[in-house]
């Protein structure tokens, strides 16, 4: 059925009116000051206490001279009038003075001399659109006053205006209008559709397109400055709900992370499959450098999700591509801005833990060893400890993380030359104090026209970052999970310093305490990347809108990593109770000094890695119209790339004499040198690319597409890879017989596109050998050093390729509306892997990877918003939404799989597990249970009170053997992926701004079996104590809680006890700021000035209990609450 038939023909009008009426009707407490209604009380009363009523009532503030106005003039009898304006014209009569309304300000003046008194005249008009429908709501405004009012519901208004005062007319979604009043007092004016939005221009590929005329699934977004308030050190956060079909995931806070990002859902089975490829001004670029990207140097991001508009980039295309603009000069006077925050970080989200008491009773409860049961006298000393929790690790090391932002760029130029220079800076502290992160990134842009047709750009970039992990961490490749998660659970015993703040023993190797102070010494890892883009295009004057550009890129990488890993003393303190439980810490306690174990040796390490890439491009292209109706954009180019990469490490173990952070302090003995480093690599690719977009008369449009790839991955007969693409859409809007009135703009599209993948590590296809130290020599053979066959190789590895199917529509409606919706389908063949499942285990060797994999795709995308205004009201909103599936059509597997381990059919997001029966809660259910099935067993046990019980489903033979084993499996959901979404949020009134934004997950299921992996030793997840089956307890929703060193039903087992609904909505920012009001001071020295507060991450509203879904469990470092205070000045 269409939209249409919905809404009777003789109904539309009414209901169009009713809609808007609606709306306006929330908006009318916004009033324009001069229509304020004031009520004065009172007779004889100076005119200045007549003003306060006035300002009092309004909330308006009246300007004058005293020279100009007498305010101790009495006003015998208050004027009638119930507006504002009405009771000021009454008072100031005979006066000679006029009241101008500007920005809360009623301004009072003499008239100047040689002038009258304007004559006011009574304006009455019609505003409707093209087709003759009444435009409710529009604004008129006389020009150069705060006089205003708007539309009634048949799009009439009046007004009181001087004769050849000039009216401004407003709505959204058409053009601004400038009316003249004349004699004539009765107008009639027509609104034209304003086509701005579908004017604004989409870099796709090589060519840049009008977002009307695009027939790819393209998204794209302006980086706004109410973006820039958002505390992170990432580019990738700010795309967090923003566009339909890219997905960010929730990063855990910790300084310096970045989040991940995918485009759509894959159709690969590997990890590292079709990662999304990024463009930056033009250069392909890594993650890393995206994510570096400062917010204050972004113009705009735009989005190829269909391989019709991805394929232009061929061999790194398949997994969509992310195109960055950054900002360049406009020709003007000088533009300057600084922008400063400041934010305050608070965790969120963990599990809930068990204090110290509760840790010694459940201790107790599960003990299998009874003389190590926590005694009545350890207890209560424990009990005495911070009111029961017992000694906190991470409150006694913990610091509220901060981050500050300083954000400086200048921009202008004039007709010739234009240029924009911006810095930033971004620090960022975690919880502990060698957690740091701090990030520099300068950008300059000059473009300049030479002559009349050349036109040269020039820019470049600098990035500079420096993070400080723990020595522990840092030398363990590690993150600080592991650091946080040890001082959330470890003993409530278990105190970290002496009274005096010296460092404690623990039962074994260290004391995670001593990662806060860098007592193990430091980890410090930088990164320094400049790039430098050259560009010139020349205009061909022999042919008009022929022109030819060259452009070069090249950039520097230089990766470091300064390690000093040292031991540290530790104080044994004296201890008592029957286990030692009681730990003393007093320094007069202390009894001797030990060092802790973590590192083998004290050591220092240096590593340094160099990266140099560079891009050349030759492009020639070609624009231009035809007859008025005929367009035509079209672009040949040549694309060189190549990079290198070299490394080098090397260190020194132990120091003889002084321990200290410096390689002349360590041993120079060989035996305690070392150094080394990776194989110098290279890499490079060729490729031919065409791109054309024809249309006419806006109505049809066709686009095609093509790029051949060379890539040094594969052999010289596999190297090519041809990608074409192509995609068409109907305007059906611009179509004469299309007359739906309430649909502005309305948009068929669809697309088809082959993309390629050679992400799959160079080198395979040919034979190699390697030094090794197995080869036997001489008449008594002994093992020497010799050459050994590399592996087996494949040498027609080729390209991964994905051919995808899109259909998608936008729409414009109801003024205010737009829409946009995409099917899309993506067939992945030729996928690399190697297939050693189907070989015989008595086959020695790997076999190599080849192309023979097979996995379908597709999904939906969704887009909804809206944006209106009203008076000095705007408005607007924005809703976004994906669902995505996958299915393998052919993966290797071994002749003898279970049929549950069979991938054909299934979803890279299956949940696989054993088939929850119950929990058994009373002896006669334990019982009835082993009457029922004498044979049961899991994991070799027989089942006890409080344990959970599987359902038997299979053996060996294919029937039930009492036995619960991996035959039992059953398939707990055939795919677990979720409904994305996001939501905007906003308006501004009078310069006030609010800006939100919220995201979040719908579908999916999540385990929460983490909980279960603690040892009884340390802090639990708080359920195990009050919720897990005791005899007192049958009915509690966790089972049997039994000791790390035994077995159990439910530890490392997967069923659907453990899934639970994990829908989540994630207030990811709310920014609030205020553009203060402009006065004589400010104007003199300021253009404007901005006040914000941020929240970042404010709340979470979750069905998943346990904690953040965002987290991988419970006690991951926690995604951070923030609270970001700043101020942006423009000069």
């Amino acid at each position: 059925m269409k939209l249409t038939n919905l809404i009777p023909e003789g109904s539309r009008k009414n209901f169009s009116r009713l809609l808007c009426v609606t709306a306006l009707s929330t908006c009318s407490l916004f009033a324009y000051a001069q229509q304020q209604p004031v009520r004065l009380t009172g007779s004889n009363i100076p005119l200045k206490s007549v003003f306060k009523q006035i300002e009092k009532q309004a909330k308006l503030f009246i300007d004058y001279k005293s020279q100009d106005i007498d305010d101790s003039r009495v006003i015998r009898k208050m004027p009638k009038g119930n507006t504002v304006q009405e009771v000021l014209v009454k008072l100031l009569d005979g006066t000679d003075c006029v009241a101008t309304y500007t920005n809360g300000h009623i301004i009072i003046r003499k008239q100047t001399s040689g002038t009258s008194p304007e004559r006011k005249s009574h304006v009455t008009g019609t505003i409707v659109d093209a087709t003759g429908e009444p435009v409710i709501g529009a604004n008129v405004v006389v020009k150069g006053t705060a006089n205003g009012t708007i539309t009634d519901i048949d799009g009439n208004f009046s007004l009181d205006a001087p004769e050849g005062a000039i009216l401004q007319v407003s709505y959204i979604g058409y053009a601004d209008q400038e009316v003249k009043v004349g004699k004539q007092k009765i107008l009639s004016i027509v609104l034209r559709e304003d086509s701005k939005a579908l004017e604004e221009v989409v870099v796709v590929g090589y060519l840049s397109q009008k977002k009307a005329s695009l027939t790819g699934a393209v998204t794209s977004m302006k980086v706004e400055e109410n973006l820039t308030t958002i505390p992170t050190g990432s580019a990738g956060n700010l795309l967090t709900g923003k566009m339909a079909g890219v997905n960010v995931g929730t990063t855990s806070s910790i300084p310096g992370e970045n989040p991940s990002i995918s485009i759509r859902t894959v159709s690969s089975w590997k990890s590292n499959a079709q990662p999304v490829t990024y463009v930056i001004d033009g250069v392909v670029r890594n993650a890393t450098d995206f994510n570096n990207l400062s917010a204050n140097e972004i113009d705009n991001i735009s989005v190829l999700k269909d391989a019709a508009s991805a394929a232009i980039y061929g061999s790194r295309s398949s997994g969509g591509v992310i195109i960055v603009t950054t900002k360049k000069g406009k020709e003007g006077k000088p533009t300057i801005k600084y922008s400063y925050g400041f934010s305050v970080d608070s965790r969120t989200g963990n599990q809930d833990l068990t204090n110290g008491v509760q840790t010694a009773e459940l201790y107790n409860r599960v003990s299998t060893n009874p003389s190590q049961n926590w005694t009545q006298e350890e207890i209560d000393h424990i009990a005495s400890i911070n009111g029961g929790w017992g000694y906190n690790q991470l409150d006694a090391v913990w610091q509220n993380p901060t981050t500050q932002t300083h954000n400086l760029s200048v921009s202008g130029g004039s007709d010739k030359i234009q240029y924009f220079g911006a810095a930033s800076y971004v620090k960022q502290e975690g919880f502990l104090k060698p957690l740091t992160y701090d990030k520099y990134n300068v950008r300059l842009n000059v473009t300049a026209d030479v002559t009349k047709d050349l036109e040269v750009f020039v820019g470049f970039s600098l990035n500079n970052n420096k993070t400080g992990k723990t020595a522990t961490d840092g030398a363990q490749g590690m993150n600080p999970n592991d650091t946080y998660g040890k001082l959330r659970i470890w003993q409530p015993e278990q105190p970290v310093f002496t009274d005096s703040g010296k460092l404690m023993a623990y039962d074994w190797s260290g004391n995670v305490g001593a990662r806060v102070r860098g007592d193990d010494g430091y980890h410090h890892e930088k990164f320094l990347k400049s790039t430098a883009t050259f560009k010139a295009t020349y205009k061909m004057p022999f042919l008009k809108g022929l022109s030819a550009s060259v452009q070069y890129s090249k950039s520097w990488t230089n990766n470091w990593v300064n390690g000093f890993y040292t031991n540290y003393d530790l104080m044994v303190t004296k201890r008592s109770g029957a286990n030692n439980r009681i730990i003393s810490t007093r320094d007069e306690d202390i009894m001797y000094v030990k060092k802790s174990t973590w590192f083998t040796h004290d050591y220092i390490e240096k590593k340094s890695d160099w990266d140099e890439d560079q891009q050349l491009n030759f492009y020639l292209n070609y624009s231009n119209t035809f007859n008025g109706v005929h367009h035509l954009d079209a672009v040949l180019l040549t694309e060189w790339s190549e990079g290198t990469t070299d490394q080098v490490y090397g260190g020194r173990e132990t120091f003889p004499i002084y321990t200290y952070d410096q390689f002349w302090a360590a041993s120079s003995v060989r035996a305690d040198t070392y150094g080394g480093g990776n194989a110098s690599t290279k890499n490079g690719r060729m490729s031919y690319v065409g791109q054309f977009n024809y249309s006419y008369a806006n109505k049809y449009l066709l686009s095609f597409s093509f790029r051949e790839d060379g890539s040094m991955n594969f052999a010289p007969s596999q190297r090519w890879g041809f990608f074409p693409a192509g995609s068409a859409a109907w305007v059906l809007s611009e179509e004469n017989f299309f007359n739906k009135k309430w649909i502005q703009f309305m948009k068929i599209r669809g697309s088809v596109g082959l993309t390629g993948d050679d992400s799959v590590g160079g080198w395979q296809w040919q034979e190699s050998y390697k030094q090794d130290g197995s080869a036997y020599f001489g008449e008594e053979p002994s093992k020497s050093l010799g050459l050994t066959y590399g592996s087996v190789v494949n040498p027609n590895l080729t390209w991964e390729k994905a051919l995808s199917y899109d259909v998608g529509l936008d729409m414009n409606f109801l003024n205010n509306w737009h829409f946009t919706f995409d099917y899309w389908f993506r067939k992945s063949y030729d996928i690399l892997d190697n297939r050693q499942a189907t070989l015989p285990t008595t086959y020695s060797r790997d076999m190599p990877a080849e192309n023979y994999g097979k996995m379908n795709a597709q999904g939906i995308d969704l887009e909804v918003g809206y944006q209106g205004s009203s008076k000095d009201f705007t408005y607007h909103g924005n809703l976004t939404l994906s669902y995505g599936w996958n299915e393998i059509k052919y993966k290797d597997y071994a002749e003898n799989a279970q049929w549950i381990d069979i991938p054909i059919g299934t979803s890279t997001s299956r949940l696989v597990g054993y088939d929850f029966d119950k929990i058994i809660r009373t002896q006669e259910e334990l019982d009835a249970f082993n009457a029922a099935n004498p044979d049961y067993t899991f994991n070799g046990m027989k089942p006890q009170l409080g344990d959970i019980v599987y359902k038997d489903h299979s053996g060996p033979n294919g029937e039930p053997d009492g036995i619960i084993d991996s035959w039992d499996r059953v398939v707990l959901r055939k795919k677990n992926f979720p409904v994305v979404y996001g939501l905007n949020l906003g308006g501004s009134w009078k310069g006030l701004s609010l800006d939100m934004m919220f995201s979040g997950e719908l579908g999916a299921d999540k385990s929460y079996r983490s909980i279960a992996g603690n040892v009884e030793w340390n802090r639990m997840y708080a359920g195990w104590y009050d919720d897990s089956w005791t005899e007192d307890n049958p009915d509690a929703s966790l089972p049997r809680m039994v000791s790390a060193n035994v077995p159990s039903t439910y530890r490392d087992t997967d069923s659907q006890f453990w899934y639970k609904r994990s829908n989540f909505m994630r207030l990811k920012y709310l920014t609030l700021s205020y553009d203060l009001p402009k006065n004589q001071f400010y104007n003199k020295f300021f253009e404007n000035i901005r006040v914000f507060v941020t929240g970042y991450n404010l709340f979470c509203w979750k069905s998943f209990k346990y904690y953040d879904p965002g987290l991988g469990n419970g006690n991951d470092y926690p995604v951070m609450r923030s609270f970001n205070f700043g101020i942006d000045v423009q000069f």
